[in-house]
């Protein structure tokens, strides 16, 4: 999985990231579509989190240093937190502190299964 990672230098994971920044951007602050799949409480909270994955993932994969990582989470959550102000003022879309919750759960999940990975990863390595 790993070597799958490396195909992509960091400066192309930068702009993959930026590409989908915009694109989230982009949906948060349009008028909302129903999905058609996703009919269920809470559906928004479950692609607030799934996004804040994927922007996780691919911050962490542009820089990846712990001291990179804490600053990460920070810009992520700090991103969130603007998209909700932006649309304070779009008229036709919702504030919600719980959809920040639900990007701050998204990535929090990326940065512990990461963590995790990592860990086993480094085990495997000592055992050889």
């Amino acid at each position: 999985m790993t070597k799958f990672l490396h195909i992509l230098s960091k400066g192309q994971f930068k702009w993959i990231f930026f590409s989908t920044v915009i694109f989230i951007l982009y949906k948060a602050l349009t008028p909302s579509n129903e999905i058609p799949f996703f009919h269920f409480e809470h559906a928004d909270k479950v692609l607030h989190a799934s996004a804040f994955f994927v922007l996780s993932f691919l911050l962490n994969r542009s820089s990846s240093n712990i001291t990179k990582r804490i600053r990460n989470i920070i810009s992520l959550l700090a991103f969130g937190i603007l998209i909700e102000i932006l649309q304070s003022f779009t008229g036709y879309r919702e504030v919600s502190f719980w959809d920040v919750v639900a990007d701050l759960i998204g990535i929090l999940i990326f940065q512990l299964l990461y963590s995790f990975l990592k860990f086993i990863q480094e085990k495997r390595k000592k055992s050889l």
